[in-house]
């Protein structure tokens, strides 16, 4: 699961009211000269004009001697501060270009709501390395014009947005080795599929976030409804959310709801049957499920940072809060847990917003070892491992399936081109002569990074793929 918040953009809007300012007029000099709202308009333009070419002379031209400046622009007083802002954006995104959404003006006050774009080639104050990414700019700029020349100034510039986007955990490049791929099993959109699990006579259980459904999927396609959790309606999170097999008879799926009865640890029998295994705190999110060897099952906390252990009396313990398992502070702005597979005595976690698979150690009494990084650089989601040690990493919102395999090595096995947009989970699984498969399901381009175009629902692919390994 990948969560982020449902504002596109954060746009700062500007709303001024002809009180609102006057106020600002009054504070500053009341004894000024007279500036037309046309004249304070076009040296506004003239700004702007500056600020993309990359014009520090120029703009600092246009400043007044004894400029007042306010807002959070750094410690550069006089002209030279006018520009100060840009000089950094522009040293992280030598491209910058800003464009006026609108300019207000109103007597010698004049508004710039602006937004820009660029591409992150240098430094920036908080992040350490240039990602190369595509950045959008978002800010506004309120100007006092007094005989031509800007005398005061506030700045409103979103950095929390630029931080994230320049930090986001885009997947490290890859080389291309395509792998075939087929569409199982189409669903409807909007909708937010959010694990698979392969059953032994070839068929699927697949869950819908939101609709708190769990679909079964034949081994050709089709679907039938197999369980449905009594989810809050109307807006919030809340669905069903991750499913693995018991080792007997049945299987366990984590839900997400406000309802404690609801919240936390199913049990659905051979035939849909659901019972509550345990509630967990109000403040876990309780997102991907595996069970280790002696039957316990590890719970992936995206919010809390944590992984719990759920004994299979239904007894529900925090089993590692390790640093590793922290998203980013402040910035984060994707889950920390997600996805969660044990493999060869090990836990392996998919920690999002930072862009690591983690390895957690299960001590012979089922306690958590000290947790290490087992891989890096690729944003995962979720993922499956193969009996090499490889894994397939499913993206999200950067619509790829990348494989890192045991010694490292990158490759992209398949995209967007392939219909793979939205990727959120994937297993994998052997055929009737042995062959190994990967099974991949989508949101279809549902979620979309906050900067990014939404994709219509008309144009959205949610659905289940089959991708043959061998």
């Amino acid at each position: 699961m990948s969560v982020m918040s449902p504002v596109r953009g954060r746009l700062f809007v500007l709303v001024l009211s002809a009180g609102c300012a006057a106020g600002i007029a009054s504070a500053a000099d009341d004894a000024a000269p007279v500036t037309t709202a046309a004249a304070a308009a076009g040296v506004a333009s003239a700004f702007v004009d500056a600020i993309n070419r990359g014009d520090a002379a120029g703009a600092m031209a246009l400043a007044a001697a004894g400029i007042r400046h306010h807002g959070p622009i750094g410690p550069v007083p006089g002209p030279a501060g006018l520009y100060a802002p840009y000089t950094e954006l522009r040293t992280a995104m030598p491209d910058l270009q800003i464009s006026a959404r609108r300019i207000v003006s109103e007597g010698d006050l004049v508004a710039i709501d602006y937004a820009g774009h660029g591409t992150q080639r240098g430094p920036y104050p908080g992040v350490e390395v240039p990602g190369g990414h595509p950045v959008e700019v978002s800010g506004m700029e309120l100007l006092r014009i007094i005989d031509g020349h800007i005398a005061e100034r506030w700045l409103y510039l979103d950095r929390l947005a630029l931080l994230q986007q320049m930090t986001d955990p885009f997947p490290a490049p890859a080389a291309d080795v395509p792998v075939a791929v087929e569409l199982l099993e189409r669903f409807d959109p909007p909708v937010f599929l959010e694990s698979v699990l392969p059953l032994a006579d070839g068929s699927l259980l697949v869950s819908s976030l939101f609709e708190g459904a769990v679909y079964r999927i034949g081994a050709g396609g089709g679907r039938e409804l197999f369980f449905r959790a009594s989810i809050a309606q109307g807006p919030g999170f809340h669905g069903a959310m991750c499913l693995v097999a018991d080792g007997a008879d049945g299987y366990y799926l984590t839900v997400i709801d406000t309802q404690p009865q609801v919240r936390g640890v199913w049990h659905l029998n051979a035939s849909g049957a659901g019972r509550q295994l345990t509630t967990l705190p109000s403040d876990v999110a309780p997102n991907g499920l595996a069970r280790t060897a002696n039957g316990d099952l590890l719970v992936a906390d995206s919010f809390g940072a944590r992984v719990w252990r759920v004994t299979p009396a239904g007894e529900a313990s925090v089993w590692s809060a390790d640093p590793l398992l922290a998203p980013r502070p402040h910035i984060g702005r994707f889950p920390g847990p997600n996805g969660i597979q044990v493999w060869n005595g090990a836990a392996y976690v998919a920690i999002s917003d930072r862009a690591h698979i983690v390895r957690i150690p299960i001590r012979a009494d089922g306690s958590a070892g000290a947790a290490t990084i087992a891989a890096s650089g690729i944003g995962g989601d979720d993922f499956a491992i193969d009996d090499t040690g490889s894994f397939y990493v499913t993206t999200h919102p950067f619509d790829a399936l990348i494989k890192i395999a045991a010694d490292g090595t990158r490759t992209r096995i398949a995209g967007a081109e392939d219909g793979i947009v939205g990727p959120t989970a994937a297993a994998l699984a052997t055929d009737a002569q042995g062959r190994k498969l990967l099974y991949v399901i989508t949101d279809g381009g549902l979620y979309r990074l906050p900067e990014s175009e939404p994709m219509p629902p008309p144009a959205q692919t949610p659905g289940v793929f089959r991708l043959r390994l061998e």
